[in-house]
């Protein structure tokens, strides 16, 4: 439009300057991302396969090769030959797809093309701003990692020498010369010029990563493992602290002489947690700039300047590097290195994880890592000003925490199938079972009995490996990511079950939000460790619903959805007569207002209880209303997705998954607190579940049928004189099973069943209040928590 105006006003001059600086540019930006799309995909074929990726990739190299030959002709020519297309003949992309980015890298700024406007490749974590680096002599003052993978720019060369640690230990051939090493290192310094070793890289590790999520998720699982399945005292797992169980792992192994295990098993526990803590510190770095920047101060209320809150983003980002890669790797080589980077190189061939001479796993941790310094932290935007920036951190950071779980996870297959070794089966599965305890509960007793308490038979790997293969996607992994170990064809699916305990969800597109109910066990987890800022961001940010590529939490479900919902004249006005939802869930995650002087039980209750009790409900209630509203108003589809998420929001993804654990509900919604219920009030069937949970099935199948028949009276009835009555039944049975609990306690008590019986009230009184105010405000009085 520009052009054209230009044209008419015989401006000559500007538009061949518009033409050559802009839009030919801009024409060649998916000319070049079409080409790099398919050197991703064809590195991983052979020149015999039938795919026809082979001649896109080569048809629109043509496109692009001839303006890149008048910029550098051997870099040309080396990208027709990896993109050329010759059935039979020479490995496609021969060279890697990383080489073919990084010759256009180096081409970028002759093009005239912004490499922000190509993007970075999501799948591979590649970026063409910050590739062209990989191949270049590092800067003075900056270290190189894996022949130029990743450049620091601050000096982490002693923190990166722990990898020399572990190359001592590998070498020794008894315990207690490895023992030695590992104790007392004598190669590597912490960032405060303190000698460290693998062992402190554990026992020191609390209070430094008190905030740090996977490692909360962590502690309460070997916590679990020592009071639960132990019988030791809380918080002691192996008569050692819990904060160390990495080292009481470790040293586990030492003393039952497992030499070869022993030798993988400060990586996977002490080396790996290090990564992700550093991971974390930058995040809350970008964080602090993100939530103070623009008044000029700090979280601790120091003065704030970019350079230095910068350079500490960047240097634990560097120091994340430097404890993944270590000292003396060289890039794609599993014959060099002895960190998680090697570890990585070593088991991807047998997963088919090795195309183009780097495992795909470091090709998409180191790509994310130069990401995050190119396009987030060179560009300023953890600023407060530009706050998506601290979101997009967030996030690649915990892209890089999953892709870090899948050699973990390709170890534990491989050591089942192949070496049959029980002690390194254990090892493995330790070293992924507390992420799973956190999303899929059921799933992680299962694999912990197989695996931990039983001795591991060979016989039952298949059923723990679909078992496993079930909970990928609540690590945040696919079946790609770990891909067949070689070449079993095992049948793996990344489809999430439709079926939610005798309800079948129509709407597939639905299925990725229904894994609500893993952050509301998650926010409760880390409350529980004590970890109160993190549970906050889980609940503020979200972290496992995902819907259109971005990230929905719980706390967008309380302010943008619920008050948009028809719930009926018994809500109207509730805001204002109550706490308001979002404060009241703000208050007990920060300690504030009526729980200033809380414990930490009643704050957990608070949480945990109004998220199932009272937003779950009535999101599942107003979506229901919504379906009835539109009940016969085409099309049908739209009041079926509102029904479905309904249901969904009432029963929630957490559920006893394996038979042999059926009778243990680690739900988190509306159907688990039926089933909790039921045990007190007398109320459960001969299945064990609530007769509540299982009638409100029935009735929302036969809703389905009366939507798809619009048969409008019939489900505005089923929905007012059945459905709506029914999931009351529990609200009353928990708000009625703790005025019992509480009339017995003062009002100075610590337990957590103050709380909870004031959320769970807060979800019914609204609906009572319309039958006679007085006694409902009498109810309301005598639940509400008040602490003294």
């Amino acid at each position: 439009n520009t052009g054209k105006e230009l044209l008419k006003a015989k401006s000559c001059t500007e538009l061949s300057l518009l033409l050559e600086e802009d839009i030919t540019p801009t024409i060649l930006v998916p000319l070049i991302q079409g080409m790099l799309h398919y050197a991703v995909e064809n590195e991983e074929l052979s020149s015999s396969s039938e795919s026809g990726s082979l001649a896109a990739g080569d048809a629109l190299s043509r496109a692009i090769i001839p303006v890149m030959n008048a910029i550098d002709s051997d870099k040309s020519m080396q990208i027709m030959t990896n993109m050329k297309f010759e059935k039979g003949g020479s490995k496609p992309v021969e060279d890697g797809a990383e080489r073919v980015f990084a010759d256009v890298a180096a081409m970028i700024d002759g093009l005239k093309v912004d490499c922000y406007e190509i993007g970075g490749y999501e799948r591979i974590g590649m970026n063409l701003c910050h590739l062209e680096d990989n191949f270049s002599q590092p800067i003075d003052g900056t270290y190189s990692f894996a022949e130029n993978s990743y450049i620091s720019i601050s000096d982490v060369s002693n923190e990166a020498k722990i990898a020399l640690d572990v190359k001592d230990m590998q070498s020794k051939d008894n315990i207690d010369a490895m023992r030695t090493v590992y104790k007392n290192g004598g190669n590597s310094l912490s960032s405060d010029d303190q000698p460290q070793s693998l062992a402190t890289l554990s026992t020191t590790s609390f209070p430094r990563m008190s905030e740090d999520p996977m490692y909360n998720y962590f502690r309460y699982t070997f916590r679990s493992i020592g009071q639960d399945e132990e019988g030791e005292r809380l918080g002691v797992f192996d008569d050692e602290p819990v904060e160390q169980y990495g080292d009481t792992l470790v040293t586990d192994l030492m003393e039952l002489n497992q030499i070869e295990v022993v030798k993988e098993a400060p990586i996977v526990t002490n080396v790996w947690m290090t990564v992700t803590h550093h991971l974390y510190e930058a995040v809350r770095e970008c964080q602090s700039m993100y939530v103070s920047g623009a008044d000029g101060f700090n979280l601790d209320g120091d003065l704030f300047t970019d350079e230095d809150n910068v350079y500490y983003i960047e240097r634990d980002l560097d120091l994340a590097a430097a404890y993944y890669i270590g000292e003396g790797q060289l890039k794609g080589d599993k014959n060099s290195g002895f960190l998680l980077y090697n570890l990585a190189e070593k088991i991807a061939p047998e997963f088919n994880q090795d195309t183009g001479g780097v495992s795909q796993v470091n090709k998409k941790i180191l790509g994310v890592m130069n990401g995050i310094k190119s396009d987030i932290i060179d560009q300023g935007l953890c600023m407060a000003s530009l706050s998506d920036g601290y979101l997009e951190f967030r996030s690649r950071v915990n892209s890089i925490i999953r892709t870090m779980t899948i050699p973990l996870v390709q170890k534990f297959i491989w050591h089942m199938f192949i070496t049959k070794d029980s002690d390194f089966v254990e090892l493995y599965g330790l070293s992924i079972l507390p992420q799973i305890k956190v999303c899929d509960p059921s799933v992680y007793e299962y694999i912990l009995e197989k695996v931990v308490f039983d001795d591991f038979s060979f016989e039952t790997a298949d059923d723990i490996l679909r078992a496993l293969q079930g909970s990928y996607s609540c690590m945040g992994i696919t079946c790609n990511d770990v891909g067949e170990l070689n070449g079993r064809q095992d049948g793996c699916s990344d489809d999430i079950s439709a079926t939610l305990r005798g309800y079948e969800i129509t709407d597939q597109t639905l299925l990725p939000r229904i894994v609500f109910d893993r952050d509301i066990l998650q926010i409760k987890v880390l409350a529980t460790m004590g970890a109160w800022e993190s549970a906050l961001d889980l609940y503020a940010y979200g972290q496992n619903v995902v819907v259109g590529g971005s990230l929905n939490s719980l706390k967008d479900l309380v302010i943008s959805k619920i008050d948009t919902l028809h719930l009926g004249d018994n809500f109207q006005g509730f805001a204002g007569k109550f706490d308001d939802v979002d404060e009241y869930i703000n208050a007990a995650l920060v300690g504030d207002d009526m729980f200033i002087d809380a414990s930490n039980d009643q704050r957990i209750e608070g949480v945990g209880r109004m998220l199932q009790g009272l937003v779950t409900y009535l999101y599942a209630l107003g979506e229901l209303q919504n379906a009835s509203a539109n009940c016969g108003v085409d099309p049908l589809f739209n009041s079926l997705s509102s029904w479905d998420m309904g249901a969904a929001y009432l029963m929630g993804s957490i559920k006893a998954n394996i038979d042999e654990y059926h009778s243990d509900d680690f739900g988190q919604a509306w159907f688990a607190l039926a089933n909790e219920m039921c045990d007190y009030f007398g109320t459960c069937v001969s299945s064990g579940k609530a007769h509540a949970s299982e009638s409100l099935v029935d009735d929302l199948n036969t809703g389905k049928e009366l939507l798809k028949a619009k048969s409008c009276t019939e489900l505005s009835l089923l929905l007012e004189e059945d459905i709506t009555p029914t999931i009351l039944v529990p609200l009353i049975q928990g708000m009625l099973h703790y005025a019992v609990e509480n009339e017995e306690l003062s009002s100075s008590s610590e337990s957590g069943s103050l709380a909870a019986g004031d959320a769970l009230s807060r979800a019914i009184i609204p609906v009572m209040n319309a039958i006679d105010s007085d006694k409902s405000m009498q109810i309301m009085t005598n639940m509400k928590f008040e602490k003294g």
